[in-house]
């Protein structure tokens, strides 16, 4: 996977994943804005962002991510984050976003809170 793409893929009615690559920064954030939000508009729910690949977030990139939870959370979804790698978990906490953000362990079960709700 390029270090700074992402790819999208439909896993079940009203729930779409996306996997990030190495870096999420000013370089990739809008795009990453504007998949989520044209998948939002698309009446998508639940959006699953895999963090597997992730090895840096910059404030862009967390910006992406809050600018974004809104509108899921208002349609009844969410923005759920999985794989999270400790590095980038750290930089949730140091901001104090670990209790706002949905966060879990692994992609199977990021998928299954999707379709449980």
């Amino acid at each position: 996977m390029n270090m700074l793409s992402f790819s999208e893929e439909a896993v079940c009615e009203g729930a779409v994943l996306i996997e990030l690559g190495r870096m999420l920064d000013n370089n990739n954030a809008e795009e990453l804005v504007n998949s989520i939000t044209g998948v939002q508009t698309r009446g998508c729910k639940f959006i699953v962002l895999d963090f597997s690949h992730l090895e840096f977030i910059s404030s862009a990139g967390v910006g992406a991510i809050l600018g974004t939870i809104d509108a899921s959370r208002d349609q009844g979804g969410d923005i759920i984050l999985c794989n999270v790698p400790e590095t980038v978990a750290h930089v949730f906490q140091v901001l104090d976003l670990w209790d706002f953000l949905t966060i879990m362990a692994d992609r199977r079960t990021a998928l299954a809170a999707c379709q449980a709700r």
